[in-house]
């Protein structure tokens, strides 16, 4: 047992970047405030991306700073050296410094990244297979050439740590940052949720480039492995939205076959009507997969096959039980947004981190209250959101197309010239080869996820 009189330690997924802090424990995954990493049980998994205990590192201790909600002052004198700091440097992040420089602020930009900075387009991801593009020809530019042709302070591979909004300083994981303004553009994460049986954690997430790139190099030996065998390689996804179909659509074109797997009974529940889905049912059985609605997934096994990535998958809907063998598994259930940081500092946060739905500006949480942010929660400033991880009028993101008009909002906003933003009901397109849909604005409920 560990020693009760020793400072609280922090402890860094290194595979999504994810924080334990003994000091505030894991309520979600059972462990109490005070629980030392040491005396968590050894098969204890990362809440985020489901990696084990062996991929944390230590960060040192609980920094002592403790910023109550209401403490953040409204305007306070920033740093001689600080400027505007984006944090995540994903689409958001980018458009964001382009945005300010276009809108000619010419002070300083620093952009904070626990990714290499490259960008990308994110919904190439899903269809890069059927374009003949591997994943290092995903990225249009490199992080550190796009920093220079921007004049932004590039920190890549360095993660947030802990924000602290009264003395406007980012605790990192490459040293402490100061700003007079903060955009956050975390962005969200692939949504994992709780999966029966010791094979869950060997599920693909795709929502990165890093991500993608490690089901691609699977798949490579999936293929290998089934030519030797004298058959397709076999692939499930469990998720029939907009990435699961397209994923579907697109590996069966590369000779896959592909099961897609969905708890509603036909696949884009909420975006498509019962014919049209139907009819994408259909165009994706043309294509060689296997559809199967309405499904509660009982378990996934670790196969022994000595592929680390094969699975068992057994699951059962209105026809019946079934269960099968397959080469890669894929979850494919939607993003969240990450606001684990904003979180922390005692931002208002709900699905998303809550912003006013004209200026973007973050809120600040109401002393005591839950993560569910009132409505009159008051406006901080100099600090934003946008993107995927912002919660405008109680949506979140999914499409890339607000992106620009957001961030210009939020230039507008720090060079001096306020522009309202104004959110749009989403067009969503669905790129699958075999039955293209563009599915045009319709009023959806705030709960409608990717």
């Amino acid at each position: 047992m560990s020693d009760a009189a020793a400072p609280f330690q922090r402890w860094l997924c290194e595979a999504c970047g994810l924080i334990y802090d003994e000091s505030r424990g894991d309520p979600d995954s059972g462990l109490e405030a005070g629980t030392r990493f040491e005396d968590i049980p050894e098969d204890w998994r990362c809440p985020v991306c489901g990696v084990g205990k062996a991929d944390f590192r230590p960060l040192g201790p609980v920094s002592p700073v403790a910023v109550s909600p209401r403490s953040a002052p409204r305007a306070p004198p920033p740093a001689r050296d600080a400027g505007v700091l984006i944090v995540g440097a994903g689409t958001a992040g980018w458009r964001m410094a382009q945005a300010l420089r276009e809108a000619g602020h010419t002070g300083s930009i620093t952009m904070v990244t626990a990714c290499d900075g490259a960008l990308y387009p994110k919904p190439t991801l899903s269809v890069a297979l059927a374009r003949g593009l591997t994943p290092a020809a995903i990225v249009e530019r490199s992080g550190p050439g796009l920093a220079a042709e921007l004049g932004v302070r590039l920190h890549a591979q360095a993660w947030a740590v802990e924000l602290d909004l009264a003395r406007r300083r980012l605790f990192t994981t490459r040293g402490t940052l100061r700003f007079a303004a903060l955009v956050l553009a975390t962005g969200a994460r692939a949504r994992r949720p709780e999966l029966p049986g010791a094979g869950a954690s060997r599920l693909f997430a795709i929502n990165d480039l890093a991500a993608y790139t490690a089901l691609r190099a699977a798949f490579s030996t999936a293929c290998a492995g089934a030519a030797a065998r004298g058959r397709a390689p076999r692939l499930a996804i469990i998720g029939a939205g907009l990435v699961g179909c397209e994923l579907a659509d697109d590996f069966a074109g590369a000779g896959a076959q592909v099961a897609l797997l969905e708890a509603a009974p036909l696949p884009l529940p909420g975006r498509l009507d019962a014919p049209t889905a139907t009819r994408l049912c259909e165009a994706l059985a043309g294509r060689g997969v296997r559809f199967a609605g309405g499904v509660t997934i009982d378990a996934v096994g670790a196969s022994a096959d000595a592929d680390p990535s094969a699975i068992d998958l057994a699951w059962r809907n209105a026809d019946g039980a079934d269960a099968g063998r397959f080469d890669l598994g894929v979850l494919a259930v939607g993003t969240a947004p990450e606001t684990r940081l904003a979180r922390r500092a005692g931002l208002a946060v709900a699905r998303g981190i809550v912003v006013d739905p004209s200026t973007l500006a973050c809120r600040l949480a109401a002393v005591g209250a839950d993560s569910r942010a009132p409505a009159d929660a008051a406006s901080l400033d100099g600090v934003w959101a946008l993107g995927d991880c912002a919660e405008v009028d109680g949506r979140v993101g999914g499409t890339v197309e607000p992106i620009l008009r957001q961030a210009r909002t939020i230039a507008g906003a720090i060079v001096g010239r306020p522009d309202r933003y104004r959110p749009r009901d989403p067009v969503w397109v669905l790129k699958t080869p075999s039955l293209p849909l563009t599915i045009r604005p319709i009023p959806m409920p705030a709960s409608a996820g990717r």
